[in-house]
């Protein structure tokens, strides 16, 4: 009978209250997003991703809330880059990963991730190791380190840790060098990398990044990354133990106290529900003051659909493993200027050549300069686009 009479009475001041603030409740539940498993990505997606290395007065540390503008039409697109997501078999290393349904091939190695309904996950990843010491690895999270999961809604909080343990023998460079003036016998060298990972949906609203505005929901991400470094110290043969080097070297004392110690990272997120890239992505100084850099969808790349898709052109090598020579067979080219490089593990430029190509082309390269060992092979169109990049392994009689 109460609401009855209340809201039967339109000069009622209660009833005007009420009324508004179901609106604004009404407003709130049409505006706010849910992100869901729709926007993870499948074998075949390939995202589109501009970068501006140097945004000028972008603010995206607001405060949390709701219903929000995130203005970023101003940002310059420094450089561009397209992530295609392949069958976890297309990778070279996919064996040492099972389980995983995906893998992105890099310019620097492979990552491998599962993908179900509620999360993506990476569990680990191969190629020049990232503790920065220019060797070869295969390198599993345990557990996998969630990247995203679904359902996400505002004010969703998660936080996850995860580690890295690589080992490797010290009669190998850079090792070799460093421990050859020490007066003990070091026999291996253990890093552990421990990921800590804090997420909070802190707002939503739209996002306005150049070329499109989304609904979006923002994250607010914090890594903190701890990098430890063991020794194996033999004191007499076939026995040692294991020894702390932050207990011997400060972080970032030189040497191999560069490695030790533990960085924080925080970064914005803006997921929408439709778009499997994000949306846009901040890299933040640490006390919010500053956007260090920024990644966005790239509209104008993505939205385009012509006869250049990733889907379609490709590069292959073969044979690989190669010993003398090898063919790199280039399918489905628009006609353009393009560059074809190869690197080292490190990330090195150690060949290049420039080709007029188009439809499908094959360039046969002798391998008598290269050395044994791993080498990554990238084909570029004339704007900086990569077509592939893969892994090419050179063996030497």
């Amino acid at each position: 009978m109460f609401n009855l009479l209340l809201f039967n009475h339109s000069n009622n001041p209660m009833r005007r209250m009420l009324l508004a603030v179901f609106s604004a409740l009404c407003f709130s539940a049409y505006s706010q997003i849910t992100v869901t498993s729709a926007t993870f990505p499948v074998a075949g997606d390939t995202f589109h991703i501009a970068y501006d290395d140097a945004p000028v007065g972008i603010n995206v540390a607001t405060p949390p809330g709701g219903n929000q503008l995130w203005d970023f039409s101003g940002l310059q697109m420094s450089s561009s880059n397209e992530v295609i997501f392949r069958p976890a078999s297309a990778g070279m290393d996919f064996i040492l990963f099972p389980g995983a349904e995906l893998v992105v091939i890099g310019q620097n190695g492979e990552t491998y991730y599962n993908v179900t309904n509620n999360k993506v996950e990476i569990l680990g990843y191969s190629g020049a190791d990232p503790a920065g010491f220019g060797l070869d690895v295969a390198a599993k999270f345990g557990p996998p380190l969630i990247e995203r999961r679904s359902p996400t809604s505002f004010f969703d909080i998660n936080d996850v840790e995860s580690k890295l343990a690589l080992a490797f023998a010290t009669n190998q460079p850079p090792f070799d060098s460093i421990f050859s003036n020490i007066p003990v016998n070091i026999d291996s060298i253990r890093v552990g990398i421990t990921t800590n990972r804090f997420e909070v949906i802190d707002g939503w609203g739209n996002c306005i990044i150049p070329g499109g505005q989304y609904p979006v929901l923002r994250q607010k991400r914090t890594d903190y990354v701890t990098t430890g470094i063991e020794v194996y110290v033999l004191l007499v043969p076939n026995f040692g133990q294991w020894v702390d080097l932050s207990t011997l070297i400060p972080a970032g004392g030189g040497g191999l106290g560069n490695f030790i110690g533990t960085d924080t990272t925080i970064t914005y997120r803006f997921y929408s529900g439709t778009e499997k890239e994000e949306i846009a992505a901040a890299v933040m100084s640490n006390d919010l003051s500053t956007v260090e850099s920024m990644q966005f969808k790239n509209v104008l790349t993505s939205d385009v659909s012509d006869e250049h898709s990733p889907g379609s052109a490709n590069i292959q090598a073969h044979p690989n493993p190669a010993v003398e020579w090898v063919r790199f067979d280039c399918t489905n080219l628009p006609q353009d200027d393009y560059t074809l490089k190869i690197f080292n593990i490190v990330g090195k430029v150690v060949w290049k050549e420039n080709y007029s190509l188009s439809g499908n082309k094959s360039i046969r390269l002798q391998l008598e300069e290269f050395k044994k060992g791993t080498y990554l092979y990238s084909l570029l169109d004339s704007k900086g686009n990569t077509i592939g990049t893969k892994r090419l392994v050179v063996l030497k009689p």
